[in-house]
């Protein structure tokens, strides 16, 4: 595929940078997961963390890029798990529980392949920073909200994780919902039928200047300069990082996405993942999440981050626990840092202090 060093384990195909020295055993390794593409070309597979890649070694560390299910090389989603995900779109009493399913199974699969690679590869413990790049978001609080009941007597994989970032999400891949009357292309009366499908994917890589409240924050014009990131990346580069069949009108991202915020599933995993039940100690709690927002992306995902915040601050004021946390802002970066500023994105997530890399 496109020429990298594409592995295989478990059901995921992965670009994997390796170990930076053979004899280092103390290095950190991210591993990634992308997003959602669309119909019109956004890039969203694993290739879209290509420019991250050579860049490991310089800084001592590992990259490993996951390609998620029906993604090429990955596994495909099996019939029964199609029926599974498709029984979530009526809204019917058992479309909530079947997402939770879903959901659940899928952080299974993320659980086996970080096991196995801690042990085919031998990974230090208090090593992996697990990360999840807009929809891969849900994918990964879905890991963090699920995988301390997968951990048996003999097998504990939190001694390796070091922390779970959600990098840029969109609200709705957190679980909040939309403000009303909300802009996208899709919505736009203005646009003709059709249209806003191919203006999309500009709109969400541009760059925005947003104001710090929901009435500033720049909803529909991006800046002329940066240009939007899909305008500066070649034809091969796209036709590496864009794979459309998941983002089809029933295809296995739509649907995650639409049901995760319909059915309350991202709402459920983002409160087990980072709020201990009533009476109840944190899991894993020595496991840090860090919340990543670019602030001139486009507005849903300044929104999010926004919404995460007052959560947590109500959360400190209704007496909760919470899980160990950060919040960064990444000044001046938009939805595609990874490709726009590698390096510094890299060093963001790789830190334990991120925020002067952050400003």
């Amino acid at each position: 595929m496109h020429g990298k060093q594409w592995k295989k384990l478990g059901v995921f195909a992965f670009l994997d940078t390796g170990a930076p020295s053979p004899h280092r055993k103390d290095y950190v390794t991210l591993v990634i997961v992308h997003g959602r593409g669309l119909k019109a070309g956004f890039p969203s597979s694993a290739d879209f963390f290509a420019r991250l890649l050579p860049l490991a070694g310089k800084l001592g560390a590992r990259v490993v890029a996951i390609n998620r299910r029906d993604y090429p090389g990955s596994a495909p989603f099996s019939e029964e798990d199609r029926a599974l995900l498709l029984s979530t779109i009526p809204d019917t009493p058992a479309a909530s529980e079947n997402t939770d399913r879903f959901m659940k199974a899928r952080a299974g699969e993320l659980y086996d392949f970080l096991t196995q690679l801690v042990k085919s590869e031998e990974l230090p413990t208090n090593s992996i920073v697990l990360t999840g790049w807009s929809l891969g978001t849900s994918f990964v609080l879905s890991f963090f909200a699920h995988a301390p009941s997968f951990d048996s007597e003999s097998w504990g994989l939190s001694q390796y994780i070091r922390r779970v970032i959600a990098y840029d999400p969109p609200s709705i891949a957190m679980g909040y919902p939309l403000p009303d009357g909300y802009y996208t292309p899709l919505n736009d009366p203005s646009i003709p039928p059709g249209e806003g499908v191919k203006i999309f994917p500009l709109w969400v890589t541009g760059y925005y200047a947003h104001g710090d409240t929901l009435e500033t924050l720049s909803l529909r014009d991006a800046l002329d300069e940066p240009s939007p990131t899909m305008l500066r990346m070649s034809p091969e580069d796209l036709t590496s990082a864009v794979h459309e069949p998941p983002t089809s009108l029933d295809g296995p991202d739509t649907v995650v996405l639409d049901s995760g915020l319909d059915r309350g599933a991202f709402t459920r995993l983002r409160e087990v993942a980072l709020f201990a039940p009533q009476n109840a100690e944190i899991a894993w709690p020595n496991v840090e999440f860090r919340y990543v927002w670019c602030d001139r992306s486009v507005w849903v995902m300044p929104w999010g981050a926004w919404l995460f915040s007052a959560e947590i601050e109500q959360a400190r004021k209704d007496g909760k626990l919470i899980r160990k946390h950060s919040v960064v802002r990444m000044r001046g970066a938009n939805h595609c840092a990874h490709w726009d500023e590698p390096e510094r994105l890299l060093r963001l997530l790789l830190s334990d202090a991120p925020s002067d890399i952050g400003a």
